[in-house]
């Protein structure tokens, strides 16, 4: 059978980066035996045309000419016809992956509709990789590669931009960066099937999976269930809607009595400290010519659950049992008939069952967009609000008690299905190295996190045939949750054996209270200096903070040495040392008083007089604030020295 055309990936499109000073690879389908071409135009001295000959299957791929850092370069690539890949760059790439750390995007991060706001770089790109989690490996991905712009930039990975930012003001080169990553994830799903039977019984796992399957209404049914009743069980239930009776919903309603509040935002950071429902209403000027046909109200993520109403009439709603609501953006159609020349009314009832309330934004995304003109009216700014129902706050971390999902209802945390549906699509890209956050989803198997995670590292350069590219990653931040945390860090940090590896430590810029910290320029910093030091050869430049190296116990004293010491001293200028345990035969910890002496950090405790062991920031959100000069925290430790080591 003969294609239709000639295929291509949409990695391979206009916006691209390629990977600078190497052959690159570029692939797809066409008919059997056809003969594809590929032409670069854009470069100082002239390039040889590369030509393949497609197999019996169809496939193909040629490795494009190396090409110095810069652009644009325009691709032409012909088989049974042709295609042109524009404003093509050459530069710096690489693949940002993990859960929802570095899926996290970049407007709800700490200054994040300013840097939104700022993204002006048509030099920093990046492309988002489809979540998709399949059983079989898949050879190609849906997306776009994308300059930072305002208008690009609110759906870029918030780790993936600063640290590609960080790298594009140093090395001066385009930089751009392959997003696959999700939430949630646990590192088997991102490793493939072959290499995950070194480290676990993963085809009875799947086929456990595939037995599961054949009975999918019933597990289905049961889980919908459960959760219905536990979410009953420790949520506020959105139960009667007390603001449409009162008119809250019409056009004709008076709310200038109601205060106002600036959207987007959420209604915990405006000063109203609880859960339950909040309705917010604004108006905006229709012009003539939008009159007569539909309008696209656009309100971006809505956190939790919503109903919008135009005019006092019921448009959308993303109500309770919706899967990750409060992420989703609102995207409501306005019948024709509900607009009017001049004066029309939004109205958005708003209930927030858990952690915050209201609209996660950015402000780019709250917009009118009319379907006659494409004109766009901003809707982000002052709107009126009134508490329909308040409740206590939610406390704590609920979700532990949640029901366990069944493994066919989470295929994205199937052994090796992400790396099916959103790497092996990747493997053969021409890449610089990786940068990974990912482990929360692992910490109840901490035991078994450095194989799992050393076997995903290798199967990765195995796969991509480019030698041991860098792979570096961060340690997870501090966070209250479980005993566990530690060990899961402790793992992470053994990883570190494996060649042209390196770890961002982030104890100092978590927060006690929530997985996902907002302080992504500083991570994405830190990443970028273990680049800048181990890959783009600044040998000077301190990249990472201060690190066990010796420890030495005698006379009821340990002494610890320590690699990146550079000017050891407290955070923040304090004036105790903290986060420093003795334990002696026993094995029992306690707190213990520490001082620096140049480059080492002396240990003492009266209730531990001869002492076995030390550790360092042993806990899941430890109270511990040693680093270098440069600001870079000390990692945590453990050891079980029982003599001079």
């Amino acid at each position: 059978m003969l294609l239709a055309a000639l295929l291509l990936s949409p990695l391979f499109s206009d916006h691209m980066v390629l990977q600078l000073d190497r052959a690159n690879s570029i692939y797809g389908k066409d008919n059997p035996r056809q003969v594809v071409t590929l032409r670069v135009e854009g470069s100082n001295t002239p390039l040889p045309t590369i030509e393949v000959t497609a197999t019996a299957d169809g496939t193909w791929c040629l490795a494009a000419p190396a090409l110095p850092a810069g652009g644009p370069y325009r691709l032409r690539i012909k088989g049974s016809d042709e295609r042109t890949i524009e404003d093509v760059l050459s530069g710096e790439v690489w693949v940002a992956s993990g859960q929802s750390n570095m899926e996290w995007k970049l407007p709800p991060t700490d200054h994040g509709e300013e840097d939104v706001a700022a993204a002006s770089d048509p030099l920093l790109r990046m492309f988002k990789v489809d979540q998709t989690a399949v059983g079989t490996p898949r050879n190609t991905v849906v997306g776009q590669w994308n300059p930072a712009t305002p208008q690009n930039a609110a759906d870029f990975s918030a780790i993936g931009y600063f640290f590609a930012k960080n790298l594009r003001e140093k090395l001066g080169v385009p930089v751009g960066i392959i997003n696959a990553s999700w939430g949630g994830t646990r590192v088997e799903a991102w490793t493939s099937r072959e290499a995950l039977r070194s480290v676990m019984p993963v085809d009875a796992e799947l086929a456990a999976l595939a037995e599961a399957s054949k009975d999918l209404p019933r597990i289905q049914a049961e889980y919908r269930a459960k959760v219905a009743a536990w979410e009953e069980s420790v949520f506020p239930i959105d139960t009667v809607n007390t603001g449409a009776p009162q008119g809250w919903g019409r056009d004709d309603f008076d709310d200038h009595a109601w205060p106002t509040m600036p959207l987007p935002s959420f209604w915990q950071n405006q000063g109203l400290t609880f859960n339950g429902c909040v309705w917010f209403r604004r108006t905006i000027d229709v012009p003539a010519s939008w009159v007569g046909h539909d309008l696209i109200l656009n309100l971006g993520a809505v956190d939790d659950f919503d109903t919008t109403y135009f005019n006092g009439k019921v448009i959308g709603a993303t109500p309770r049992g919706t899967p990750n609501a409060y992420k989703l953006p609102r995207r409501y159609v306005v019948p024709a008939e509900l607009l009017k020349t001049g004066q029309n009314t939004i109205a958005v009832r708003v209930f927030d069952q858990f952690g915050d309330g209201g609209f996660a934004g950015p402000a780019i995304s709250m917009a009118a967009e009319s379907t006659a003109t494409g004109a766009v009216l901003p809707l982000s700014g002052s709107w009126r609000y009134s508490v329909e129902r308040a409740v206590p706050l939610v406390a704590g971390s609920v979700y532990a008690t949640s029901p366990a999902t069944p493994a066919i209802l989470s295929p994205q945390n199937n052994a090796a299905f992400l790396f099916n549906g959103m790497i092996a699509p990747l493997v053969r890209y021409g890449i610089r190295g990786a940068i990974w956050y990912q482990g929360e989803a692992n910490v109840g198997v901490a035991n078994t996190y450095r194989e799992r995670f050393t076997t995903l590292i290798r199967d990765w350069r195995s796969r991509w045939g480019q030698g041991d590219f860098p792979f570096l990653f961060v340690q997870l931040a501090n966070f209250t949750e479980t005993p566990s945390w530690p060990f899961l860090r402790e793992a992470q940090a053994q990883t570190l054996v494996e060649p042209a590896t390196g770890m961002a430590v982030t104890l100092d810029i978590g927060n006690a209270k929530d997985i996902h910290p907002r302080n992504k320029r500083e991570v994405g910093r830190r990443l970028a200096l273990l680049a800048r030091a181990q890959v783009y050869g600044e040998k000077t430049l301190e990249s990472t903070g201060p690190s066990l190296d010796h420890v030495q116990i005698a006379n009821g004293v340990a002494r610890i040495d320590w690699r990146y010491s550079g000017g050891l001293r407290i955070r923040n200028g304090g004036t105790k040392l903290t986060g420093f345990e003795l334990a002696g035969a026993d094995g029992v910890y306690h707190p213990a008083v520490a001082s620096i002496e140049g480059s080492t950090v002396v240990v003492t405790s009266a209730a531990v007089p001869v002492p076995q062991t030390v550790r360092y920031a042993w806990a899941d959100n430890p109270d511990a604030n040693l680093e270098n000069a440069t600001g870079l925290p000390a990692a945590p430790f453990r050891t079980d020295c029982m003599s001079d080591r």
